[in-house]
């Protein structure tokens, strides 16, 4: 059965993001599969990971989007806490960024929240 596991707290640390699970959360074993996609549905990003041979989700929710915006501006790949490097999270985010700029197959409203989000990247 997929888990889908909500991030909900961030922290900087010097140039670094970390991420961070519920107490109760903070003891499942996961691997990074280097994935990420979308909800629009549910207004939020999704990174994939493999927990006992089956994916599960860590999901951005839209609280979590300045934080990826500093992934996405930085290019720096972020951390699970407390040390789980999630690779190829900041190259995947910043291509989902431009196929999703006004590209309404996400939703409209999926598109819009994005597109104010994240305005520093689409000026740069």
């Amino acid at each position: 059965m997929r888990k889908v596991y909500t991030i909900q707290k961030f922290e900087q640390i010097h140039n670094d993001i970390y991420f961070s699970l519920h107490d109760s959360e903070q003891a499942i074993q996961i691997q990074p599969r280097g994935q990420v996609i979308v909800d629009s549905d549910n207004m939020a990003f999704i990174y994939i990971v493999e927990e006992d041979g089956v994916y599960s989700y860590l999901s951005f929710p839209q609280t979590i989007w300045a934080a990826l915006l500093q992934i996405a501006q930085n290019k720096r790949d972020p951390f699970l806490a407390p040390n789980l490097l999630l690779p190829n999270f900041a190259e995947e985010l910043e291509y989902l960024l431009w196929n999703i700029q006004d590209n309404e197959n996400y939703g409209k409203e999926f598109v819009q929240a994005v597109g104010e989000e994240f305005a520093a990247i689409y000026l740069d």
